[in-house]
């Protein structure tokens, strides 16, 4: 019934996990206990680590403890990046558009104790239901707290007022704003959200658990082009035509419910690369990971609809900020953080690679003056920030974020 194994090294652990988890296929176990050691001698966790997988394991719809407490990501690097650059100048509104469990917000909190008003956004209903009690316990009795069931393209473009200090209005008055893009770690420990392919669970991926689209429907009803359209563009998955073939072949012999089904019927998906005499190769990460992760990533960002919002999300967001406001993105994967380096190009007045032909010919000159003209803002962080290797080993899922910075100029810039 239990199988506790201890680990000290992530990738050794994320190894083991999926082995366990394709030979358990045919026998399922009931938990993978899985904590992360570090320091801790083994024998002062065991006794422990197996009572709690023993009660867990007895009680339907517990949350899943084979992984670490929940850390918010680079937050060493949001608390410095977010800190306003001009002397004297205090953070006092903040605006997190992901709020999630409310770890970043809060950080943010405890940090800036002359903070005035936080505005709180997220879509899901379970993110609101955890992270308010622990804020409100932070705040001070001066301090605005103002929480929105919204995703971040809903609701950062801003209403007139949301009771802000003096009636102000939010937009052009925010000190610092941060997303957290992608999924939230509190959505893939839950089981019966679906995002997880690790996990038995429907297939259902909505972040607003409200939504109409669900990964249930796409997965049964979309055509085969259409699926391999979005495991293509949205999971950059080079087997995307096998991937909806087998997806298309698998749900005509039965109706595709849950996250099991549809890992067995993504099957093996890694391409064989070309080598010589047996020569031992150096393994290529992107080979390590599971078959499923790229065809669960579109899944997701096609029923979520994440990258069409987030595109949306960026421009409002910039708009919002006071002088000197910055704005804080952290991304996940490559399509995320191909969108915030876009937007941010814009921003700055520099061209995205859409408009570099533009920067050549006759008419160059006229549109770099353009670009310059439309410049709002200056980059804080040139290169994204990434994780360092004390947080890599706490936190695994810390090891593909990246963090982007903006800040809005100033009136004498």
């Amino acid at each position: 019934h239990v199988i506790c194994l201890t680990e000290a090294d992530a990738a050794g652990q994320q190894d083991a996990r999926l082995r366990l988890q394709n030979a358990s296929a045919a026998r399922p176990l009931k938990r993978l206990l899985f904590p992360l050691l570090r320091a801790h001698p083994v024998s002062t966790y065991l006794a422990a680590s197996a009572d709690h997988a023993l009660t867990d394991t007895a009680s339907s719809g517990s949350r899943s403890n084979d992984n670490p407490p929940h850390v918010p990501v680079l937050f060493r690097e949001v608390l410095e990046l977010l800190q306003p650059a001009m002397p004297g100048r205090q953070l006092q509104v903040y605006v997190d558009g992901t709020l999630g469990s409310g770890g970043h917000a809060s950080m943010i909190m405890q940090a800036h104790k002359d903070l005035k008003a936080l505005v709180g956004v997220d879509l899901d209903p379970t993110a609101h239901a955890i992270a308010q009690p622990k804020l409100r316990a932070l705040a001070h009795p001066e301090m605005t707290l103002h929480f929105v069931q919204a995703n971040y393209s809903e609701h950062l473009p801003a209403p007139p007022s949301l009771g802000l200090p003096s009636g102000m209005s939010l937009h052009g008055h925010v000190d610092g704003m941060l997303m957290d893009l992608g999924v939230s770690s509190m959505q893939i420990d839950t089981a019966e959200r679906g995002f997880s392919f690790l996990r038995e669970g429907p297939l259902d991926m909505r972040m607003d658990p409200g939504a109409r689209l669900s990964a249930e429907e796409a997965v049964n009803t979309w055509s085969e082009a259409e699926l391999g359209r979005i495991i293509r563009d949205y999971g950059e998955e080079k087997m995307w035509r096998q991937v909806a073939s087998r997806i298309v072949r698998a749900r005509e012999h039965e109706v595709i419910r849950t996250t099991q089904q549809l890992t067995q019927a993504i099957g093996f998906t890694h391409v064989q690369t070309k080598g010589g005499g047996g020569a031992k190769k150096k393994k290529d990460k992107k080979s390590q990971i599971h078959p499923a992760t790229r065809t669960f990533q579109a899944l997701r960002i096609a029923v979520n609809d994440e990258i069409n919002k987030l595109e949306q999300a960026i421009p409002a967001a910039i708009d919002a900020l006071a002088p000197y406001g910055r704005l804080a993105v952290i991304s996940f994967h490559s399509l995320e953080d191909r969108a915030v380096k876009h937007a941010f190009s814009r921003a700055v007045g520099k061209p995205t690679p859409e408009e570099q032909h533009l920067t050549y010919g006759p008419g160059k000159y006229e549109f770099l003056d353009q670009l310059e003209a439309r410049a709002t803002c200056k980059l804080v962080t040139r290169k994204p920030a990434v994780a360092g290797e004390e947080e890599l080993q706490s936190n695994p899922r810390s090891r593909s974020a990246k963090l982007r910075v903006i800040e809005r100029k100033g009136s004498e810039s």
